[in-house]
């Protein structure tokens, strides 16, 4: 059989790890990655204080284990130079076309018609878009924002001319997500002047961050007692996170997590007219929570300012509150976040009959157990809609998709054929998705997984439902597409 040629957008983890089986098996792959070098959010993301907020452990693929994390939850520095060291060992960077996006794909005469930012175009069978859900930053448009004489940026851009040293700086941070939690925590840990908007407060989770004993790099060289750590650290996990089940059921799990993060709160922070300022309306549970060691302690020194409120106004020296009280700062991180529904858009993709993804995703975003979509056949999606970007880490999450997608690619290498998910089996699983929803505490407020029409964006179910869901190949929940655009049941 003749290898498949296939198109990989988005040289991050996903792209990395759909790579690394691609090429193991032989395929011909090209990654096209817009950026400079391998590493997706974790190459754009370079903001003081990054870190990620999973065990490193379990952020690691599966098949290279690192022994050089410095923390229990490594800096962004530390994932980004792992993923690059990844890239170059597997012999990944020569099939990877830096700088270059595919702005165009389009499905003609049974393969995707391929165009790129540079001009060029090529034929591929199969498009893999591993472009992931953090990728397009979202920034408020605020009157007078152009009108400001300080620097102004989003958190995923970070202008590395700014001197940290200079205390005579004073930062605005708009945000209470993440990076927002991240970003104030490292500027005021430093002493310097930070003006953090907490329009709505977040939950968020007190963890600590300690960094790795000698002890314990060695135990992770040695792999019988790596595996031993590692169910020692799933314990633990268990025992500060709750069980997976509390935020897909009511009951005493639930009500148990909700007295211990206001206990949690209650300990953080003494003063109880702050700590009610920072006790969210929102159900616990609704939104992703934040992960920090010392966030509350350090929004209680003084060289920090918590502001609840919002914005409406930008002046020329700093950022007008809902009061009318003028914040003069000098500069402005935006840590608003992303446009988690971006997916691979603006990429134009065009399928059989001149469909666009826009409009098969007019009445909603939807997608096939997360990786793949009614009528685009032989276009796959990594980490995409519905994809347990909530409750499931990356790599595990990709193992998954990723294992299912080489059997499926299998068969295409066998028949040549095109091959998309069937509008009733996309349902069914949609179906599934939304019966799931009542009860679960996603469905208690809006999120970054809610939809204006259509089923949320979520995955309301347990881990071991991941790994059954991708468990068997079925083939009849997929029509098959030739040449001739025709489709027809598999």
């Amino acid at each position: 059989m003749k290898p498949l040629k296939v198109a990989v957008v988005g040289a991050g983890m996903s792209g990395l790890f759909i790579g690394y089986h691609l090429k193991r098996a032989g395929h011909d792959l090209t990654i096209y990655e817009k950026r400079s070098a391998v590493g997706g959010t974790w190459d754009a993301n370079t903001y003081p204080g990054l870190h990620v907020d999973v065990l490193t452990r379990n952020y690691e693929f599966p098949f290279a284990r690192s022994h050089h994390w410095s923390k229990r939850y490594a800096p962004g520095s530390e994932v980004r130079t792992y993923l690059h060291d990844f890239a170059r060992d597997q012999g990944l960077l020569p099939h990877v076309r830096f700088g270059v996006e595919v702005t165009s794909a389009t499905w003609q005469d049974g393969a995707w018609a391929i165009t790129t930012s540079d001009g060029r175009s090529d034929v591929v069978d199969v498009v893999v878009a591993a472009t992931g859900f953090l990728r397009v930053p979202r920034r408020p448009a605020v009157p007078g924002a152009e009108s400001f004489a300080g620097r102004s940026f989003h958190s995923s851009e970070w202008d590395h001319s700014l001197d940290l040293d200079d205390r005579s700086v004073r930062y605005a941070v708009v945000g209470t997500g993440s990076s927002g939690v991240q970003i104030t925590t490292a500027l005021g840990e430093r002493g310097l002047d930070v003006t953090q908007f907490v329009r709505s407060p977040q939950w968020m989770q007190v963890k600590p961050n300690p960094r790795y004993t000698v002890w314990e790099k060695l135990v992770m060289r040695i792999p019988p007692l790596a595996r031993r750590y590692d169910r020692k650290m799933a314990e633990l996990r268990v025992r500060t996170d709750g069980n997976e089940t509390w935020r897909l059921v009511p009951g005493p799990d639930r009500e148990e997590m909700n007295r211990r993060f206001r206990d949690m709160l209650r300990t953080e922070i003494p003063d109880p007219e702050l700590r009610a300022r920072f006790t969210p309306e929102e159900t616990l549970g609704v939104k992703r929570i934040a992960k920090t060691p010392n966030y509350y302690r350090v929004v209680q020194q003084p060289n920090v300012t918590p502001v609840f409120s919002g914005i409406t106004q930008i002046e020329p020296t700093g950022l007008v509150d809902d009061d009318g009280v003028l914040h003069e700062v000098d500069v402005i991180v935006w840590a608003t976040g992303f446009d988690a529904h971006a997916y691979m858009r603006p990429m134009n993709v065009i399928g059989p009959g001149g469909t666009t993804i826009d409009e098969a995703w007019s009445a909603g975003v939807s997608a096939y157990k997360g990786v793949a979509v009614t009528g685009f056949p032989n276009l796959f999606l990594l980490c995409g809609p519905f994809a347990p970007v909530n409750s499931i880490s990356i790599p595990t999450t990709l193992a998954h998709e990723v294992g299912y997608l080489m059997q499926l690619l299998e068969k295409i290498e066998s028949t040549g054929a095109g091959y998309a998910p069937t509008a009733e089996a996309t349902e069914e699983f949609l179906a599934e998705v939304r019966a799931a929803l009542p009860g679960t505490t996603y469905s208690e407020g809006d999120n970054w997984y809610s939809q204006t029409v259509g089923t949320p964006i979520i995955w309301p179910f347990t881990r071991q439902k991941h790994i059954d869901q991708y468990a068997e190949l079925r083939m009849d929940d997929f029509e098959v597409f030739d040449a001739s655009h025709a489709a027809r049941s598999s």
